[in-house]
């Protein structure tokens, strides 16, 4: 309680490097003093946690360092909590989804972008770290896919084949394969999903909520590439563009008259056009969108 107090006075503050160093030292307190259970479980999320809003912060030289210190805390959270709970227990899904959210980080960074800055090519440390790194992204697709899957089991068995839940990790399996370019997988996860829904009383709304609109990807809470929608009255920027059935964006021109800075603008049409979506389906089959109209504020 000590040492969190003191990481609170810090964030309050602004010292986010000492809050970052009493992370550090709680850490080793934390594994030293606790035995395997929920508290020890909740300590690793906690961390993992925090290397989150680390990396957010930018906080220390080699940002993707943070991104392998997530995906570690999780996957030793996950496993505290297996060896208690079982393989099916719905408190998985808490672990699993941080790591998820770790695999898109770690696919999505690019180290050299930090690296040329800080590393001397004669640093065997950062040469190491690096090299680390690299291994973590090399396996990330698959890892990922895994990470979604062990989702879906623990869904099925606690609602159910044609559950709702269990066609929602399908169609996150389906993101998880468009966003990293293999379209024809993806293409059949999602009829997976539609295939599988198709079997209730209210399909066409629960297809509807899925498929019925374009989705800019990821759809995953703490890295989706585009900030919230905003009403037209607090938005400084009125986009118009259109979703392919590949799920590009196309046509995309801006639409308002307001006076948000020239640069900001530019980079962030860049930035959409850049985007994944996944499509809207019809009738089972990906399809484009016409028209679509959004509001951001980019300040």
């Amino acid at each position: 309680p000590l040492l969190q107090g003191q990481i609170s006075s810090h964030l309050a503050m602004g010292q986010y490097a000492s809050a970052d160093e009493r992370q550090r030292y709680m850490y080793k307190v934390q594994v030293r003093s606790m035995e395997a259970g929920q508290p020890r479980a909740l300590a690793f999320m906690q961390q993992a946690n925090w290397q989150y809003n680390a990396y957010q912060l930018q906080l220390g030289e080699r940002s993707y360092s943070r991104l392998m210190n997530m995906w570690d805390l999780y996957r030793l959270a996950l496993n505290d909590m297996i060896e208690r709970e079982g393989q099916t227990s719905p408190q998985l899904l808490i672990p699993l989804q941080g790591m998820l959210q770790a695999q898109y980080l770690i696919t999505a960074y690019d180290p050299q972008s930090e690296t040329s800055s800080h590393d001397s090519p004669d640093d065997l440390g950062a040469r190491q770290e690096l090299n680390r790194f690299y291994a973590y992204r090399a396996q990330s697709y698959d890892k990922g896919a895994a990470v979604i899957m062990a989702m879906r089991d623990i869904e099925l068995a606690n609602h159910g084949p044609q559950s709702v839940q269990a066609a929602q990790r399908m169609v996150m399996l389906g993101d998880w394969q468009l966003w990293n370019e293999e379209r024809s997988e993806s293409m059949e996860t999602y009829r997976g999903a539609i295939m599988e829904l198709a079997e209730r009383d209210d399909a066409q709304i629960q297809i509807d909520q899925l498929f019925g609109e374009a989705v800019a990807l990821p759809d995953v809470d703490g890295v989706r590439a585009l900030p919230a929608e905003v009403g037209t009255e607090q938005a400084n920027i009125l986009l118009e563009f259109a979703v392919n059935q590949k799920g590009r964006v196309v046509d995309l021109e801006r639409v308002d008259d307001n006076d948000a800075p020239k640069g900001k603008t530019n980079r962030f049409m860049r930035k959409l056009r850049k985007t994944r979506f996944r499509p809207r389906f019809e009738a089972g089959e990906p399809v484009g969108t016409e028209k679509i109209v959004r509001a951001y504020n980019i300040e």
